[in-house]
């Protein structure tokens, strides 16, 4: 009776660490999204046609991308996500979404507006940033590590699809392809992450 009571007590003990340990995994919290660099401070002209820079951006969470309003390729589809990404965020005021043009003479704060009003931009949620092409290039290529090639006479305007999140200190946290569902569900997370830090 007592080899049976000991053997019941120690397979309950080890039944318990087994859910113990299969449901602590779950429990166990993502690391957060690493440091990677800091995003410098730039000046350039939102939609609405007033300056706007970094200092309008500190202490709220945001996702950059890099586009154009002529694009006939990857830059719709971005701009439909990141109108998702605005629905999904919706109630969370300190997460902003930027949208830098890479093509600046002919992306003018007018031409801006009309391509936001296409994806029901919000303007204090979603902004639309032109100004001068070296500033805008340098800023993506040193400041935020992605590429854009200007246009030539044998090639269109390159740039990456990728989305940039960069949390309340300007500090870049993530890099996320646009293309790919399993990418856009892990930025949303990271963004979940980084609101708990604030």
């Amino acid at each position: 009776m007592t080899q049976k009571l000991l053997m019941l007590f120690f397979g309950g003990i080890l039944i318990l660490a087994g859910i113990m340990f299969f449901y602590g995994r779950g429990w166990q919290a993502d690391p957060p999204p690493p440091l990677l660099s800091e995003v410098p401070e730039f000046t350039l002209t939102e939609r609405s046609d007033r300056p706007f820079g970094l200092d309008d951006l500190r202490g709220n969470i945001w996702i950059a991308d890099f586009i154009f309003t002529t694009c006939a390729g990857p830059c719709p589809i971005m701009s439909q996500r990141m109108s998702r990404l605005q629905s999904d965020f919706a109630n969370a005021a300190k997460v902003k979404l930027v949208s830098f043009s890479v093509d600046p003479e002919q992306d003018t704060p007018e031409v801006l507006r009309a391509y936001a009003d296409t994806y029901q931009a919000q303007p204090d949620k979603w902004y639309f940033l032109t100004g001068e092409r070296e500033t805008i290039y340098d800023l993506a290529i040193s400041g935020m590590k992605i590429s854009v090639q200007g246009a030539t006479v044998t090639s269109p305007i390159i740039h990456s699809t990728y989305f940039v999140l960069i949390d309340a200190n300007a500090r870049i946290r993530g890099y996320y392809n646009s293309n790919e569902p399993e990418a856009l569900e892990k930025l949303k997370t990271d963004v979940n992450m980084l609101q708990r830090e604030m």
